[in-house]
């Protein structure tokens, strides 16, 4: 456990280095302290932080930065709520409209979110598969190495498939969606799965590669009907300093883009009704660069969504949580009331 004065240091540190995005020296720590400390205790004070885990040395400069421990020490034990009445004010007033579903609040307040904290914002639905239903199986050639398979769902959803005409041919294509269009239309997604095993002895003798087939489709139904996500702010969030590199801006998207629900996230955050925190390499991806903070909340659909916001890692997490923990409750206020 770290002293308080220690505590005091790396508290400083961070709430500077978040707000300038700059490395943190001894001269600025002490101008900031509310106690009196001199310039070689914090000296000696940083390095033992160092030394811990909680600081990393710059390569540039004699400050210190945050570490992805330091980060999760500050969130843990010495973060404190921020005033964000003039946010919520202005999200207050999107939930006031009358006849707006979560959904289009959801969309509005994502955007002012986003230019607030200069972060990502990423809201992804987990609905229920109990009355989805499949409507419509379709098959488009595009060249005579891939093809396209289309799924409708009742609930308007479609799921695009392409296929490697390496691994099946057209014809064997033809044949399995005209098996699913004939056995399976208008069957509930969440018993596509188990329907699909009746298909399995006619499949079996006219594609040669069934197993994959199938698979393929049932994973591509499961996906479509569980889960949708939407993304907004990414403007925002490439205007940190930290994304000015082309390989960090790509490894970032591909994280807002293959993370999507973001399990490690939702597992945490259904824990209780706080926000919940993903810093550096606890996001699951072998990413120490970024950060995740987000909140669940119901959807009108009967499941679960994530409202997550996505940035560098000296994201203001007591202002980000406060806000997202405030958003997830107003959006249950209002689903209740929905309900009644």
């Amino acid at each position: 456990m770290l002293s308080e004065r220690q505590q005091s240091i790396l508290q400083v540190i961070i709430e500077e280095y978040i707000k300038t995005a700059s490395p943190v020296g001894s001269k600025r720590i002490q101008e900031m302290l509310a106690i009196e400390v001199s310039s070689a205790t914090i000296r000696n004070e940083s390095a033992f932080l160092e030394e811990q885990g909680f600081l990393e040395k710059a390569h540039t400069s004699s400050g210190r930065v945050p570490s992805t421990k330091g980060y999760r020490y500050y969130v843990d034990n010495l973060m404190k709520s921020n005033d964000i009445e003039d946010v919520k004010t202005q999200i207050e007033e999107i939930f006031k409209k009358r006849g707006s579903t979560i959904d289009q609040i959801l969309e509005q307040t994502s955007h002012i979110l986003s230019e607030m904290t200069k972060l990502a914002t990423i809201v992804s639905k987990n609905e229920t598969n109990d009355e989805i239903l499949l409507s419509k199986v379709e098959l488009i050639s595009l060249s005579s190495s891939n093809a396209i398979v289309i799924f409708v769902l009742s609930n308007g959803t479609v799921e695009n498939k392409v296929m490697n005409l390496d691994n099946v041919t057209l014809e064997e294509l033809k044949i399995s969606i005209d098996l699913f269009n004939e056995r399976l239309i208008n069957s509930k997604i969440s018993e596509i799965e188990f329907k699909s095993q009746a298909i399995v002895p006619v499949l079996k003798q006219q594609v040669k590669k069934y197993e994959f087939v199938l698979q393929t489709f049932v994973n591509a139904l499961l996906h479509t009907g569980s889960s949708q996500s939407k993304t907004s702010g990414m403007k925002y969030l490439l205007e940190n300093p930290e994304f000015n590199d082309p390989n960090k801006i790509r490894n970032i998207v591909e994280f807002i883009e293959n993370a999507s629900p973001f399990a490690w996230f939702k597992s945490q955050s259904n824990k209780s009704s706080k926000a919940a925190v993903a810093i550096g390499l606890e996001t699951g991806i072998g990413n120490d660069d970024i950060a995740v903070v987000g909140t669940n909340f119901p959807t009108e659909g009967g499941g679960k969504g994530t409202l997550a916001l996505v940035g560098p890692k000296r994201i203001q997490y007591d202002r980000v949580s406060d806000l997202l923990e405030w958003i997830s409750q107003k959006i249950e206020e209002k689903f209740n009331k929905g309900e009644e």
